[in-house]
């Protein structure tokens, strides 16, 4: 399974940025929400493509890997552009779920016969136990939405918003 996250859409939905969020702070936690990213999806049987909007980019990018998840900004367009026209060519749209809250998005993802995960779903999926999408522990039913281990919301609460310095002993800012 192939994730495709429409990346601010989510980053905005688990309330790790918001739209007055100064730039440096908005890098900071970008790369921040990668970490966690790749750290929550190691062992799992997925893989992870995150695109961000980069209307206002200078130069265009390549597409990078960070820490095994693949990135990349949507240069002079928006993430939502770029989302419908990778998952049009898509090859094998049923082993790709698109990650948003953004309904054009689901939409065309649906068109194209890929899955479709809210914000809030995938999450829930991210910090639960199951090791492949969608995936059902034991016998008895998992409720639609169930709620997040303390231990995973406090891990992002105390990444998101420690100062580094505080979270490395002994590392100077």
């Amino acid at each position: 399974m192939t994730f495709l996250i429409d990346g601010y859409n989510l980053m905005f939905a688990l309330g790790l940025v918001g739209r007055k969020t100064p730039a440096p702070q908005f890098e900071r936690a970008r790369t921040k929400f990668l970490d966690w990213l790749a750290s929550r999806l190691k062992g799992r049987e997925a893989s992870a493509r995150v695109v961000f909007d980069a209307q206002q980019a200078p130069a265009p990018s390549l597409e990078t890997v960070h820490r095994g998840v693949r990135v990349r900004f949507a240069y002079q367009r928006t993430a939502d552009d770029v989302i419908e026209e990778l998952v049009e060519v898509e090859p094998k749209p049923r082993t790709v779920t698109v990650v948003s809250n953004d309904a054009r998005i689901a939409d065309a993802a649906r068109r194209a016969g890929c899955g479709v995960a809210s914000c809030q779903e995938f999450t829930d999926w991210l910090i639960g136990e199951a090791k492949e999408y969608g995936a059902k522990k034991g016998a008895a039913p998992e409720p639609d939405k169930p709620d997040p281990a303390a231990e995973d919301t406090d891990e992002l609460l105390r990444v998101f918003t420690t100062p580094e310095s505080h979270r490395f002993p002994g590392h100077k800012p």
